[in-house]
């Protein structure tokens, strides 16, 4: 009878201080550099906003040997607490997978028995040539077949093996006096360039039309054309000036 087969996946959450971040992410990779890629790889690594008005923000996600991924966690939170951080947020996942790793196991087998059938009969094979292409056809599609089942065997059996731990890194309001002071020259500067930004727009958008009316303008004056409202005028003047 197979045994369970339980994918296990971690979330943990951490509070720093805004210049601790990404000190503490880089001891928690090194920690899982250290371990050798057969028990701990470094899936992914980023940090967002650093040293701006809104405080940082980070993530690191893990594939530890699932045999030792709550050890494990508690390194990483020794890591964080040294420098004064702390956990806010731990939860646990438990996927049960015992079925499809059933599945894709028989899957392996009966396509594997298929394959070697077909190519005893391709190898034997004296009939027609038809014959013998209609069986080359129908091993390569099992062949095909084959691979992706393994694949997707390989794929249960990491599950289960390596558990995946994301952390995720938040920083702490400060209390320094000058932290307000910091987060509203942060805004001043987003409206900054979010204004110059919207000038840059208007000014590419509109220059065009205005050099095509400029142009239209001079053309027009060019050809003695004038405004009818200026000939009026013009006309007006005429008539009121004295004989």
């Amino acid at each position: 009878m197979q045994s369970p087969q339980i994918a296990y996946s971690y979330e943990l959450s951490y509070l720093l201080a805004d210049a601790q971040l990404a000190d503490v992410q880089a001891k928690q990779v090194a920690l899982c550099t250290d371990l050798g890629p057969a028990k701990c790889q470094v899936a992914k690594t980023s940090i967002s906003n650093a040293g701006r008005g809104a405080g940082a923000s980070g993530e690191t996600k893990l594939l530890v040997d699932a045999r030792i991924a709550i050890v494990f966690q508690k390194q990483l939170d020794k890591v964080v607490t040294a420098v004064g951080g702390q956990l806010s947020d731990r939860s646990t996942t438990a996927e049960d997978i015992t079925k499809q790793v059933i599945d894709t196991d028989a899957r392996v087998r009966a396509k594997q028995i298929l394959a070697d059938r077909l190519t005893k009969l391709i190898a034997e094979s004296n009939g027609k040539v038809s014959d013998l292409v209609a069986a080359e056809q129908a091993f390569a599609t099992t062949q095909e077949e084959l691979d992706a089942a393994r694949s997707l065997q390989a794929s249960l059996l990491q599950r289960v093996a390596m558990s995946d731990i994301t952390i995720g890194y938040a920083t702490r309001e400060s209390n320094s006096m000058w932290a307000p002071v910091r987060r509203s020259l942060g805004a001043v500067g987003d409206s900054l360039g979010g204004s110059i930004a919207a000038l840059v727009t208007f000014v590419v958008v509109a220059l065009p039309w205005v050099v095509m009316l400029s142009l239209l303008a001079w053309v027009l004056r060019r050809i003695g054309w004038r405004w009818p409202f200026r000939r009026r005028l013009r006309g007006m003047a005429r008539d009121e000036a004295p004989s």
